[in-house]
């Protein structure tokens, strides 16, 4: 696990909120804290759309960041900052594989339960955690390094500031 505390606060809350840095993510939770609380729980509702919605798309078990940005944007736009906010994001399940082959190590993506970036922002710091989730019990962290490293490069190219 890394956690890392966020340098440029301003930017970084751009590119998170007004910029699609973050859109490929999907949003498993969101809370964000201003005069009231919002909460999502961004799992896609499979009965919401009819049959042929379904068969007509790709079906993923949460929505991306980029489709519940906006919702997300329009709770903290304005003169106040928000008390608290915080975001569960996942890597995209239909870019595991791809990145489990990158890794080199011999994981294999059923074993896999995500690879999670979380971002909390609170009495105006703003910190990024990652995590992953594996099905079984191991004691070898080289999946976990990978994927701290993966964030860390994600976040250079992206310009994010972070201490």
């Amino acid at each position: 696990m890394l956690a890392l505390q966020i340098a440029n606060i301003k930017d970084f809350m751009s590119k998170l909120f007004l910029k699609d840095t973050f859109d490929s993510f999907s949003l498993i939770e969101s809370s964000i804290v201003t005069a009231n609380t919002f909460s999502i729980d961004g799992r896609i509702k499979k009965e919401y759309f009819t049959t042929e919605e379904n068969k007509n798309r790709e079906y993923a078990e949460y929505s991306t960041w980029e489709a519940l940005r906006p919702f997300c944007f329009q709770f903290i736009k304005g003169k106040k900052t928000p008390l608290s906010i915080k975001l569960v994001f996942r890597f995209p399940k239909n870019q595991e594989e791809l990145l489990l082959e990158q890794s080199g190590l011999s994981y294999e993506s059923n074993n896999i339960d995500g690879f999670f970036l979380n971002i909390r922002y609170e009495n105006s710091i703003a910190l990024c955690t990652t995590g992953i989730s594996i099905k079984t019990f191991s004691l070898d962290k080289s999946l976990e390094l990978f994927w701290d490293q993966t964030i860390l490069t994600f976040l250079k190219n992206a310009k994010i500031e972070f201490e």
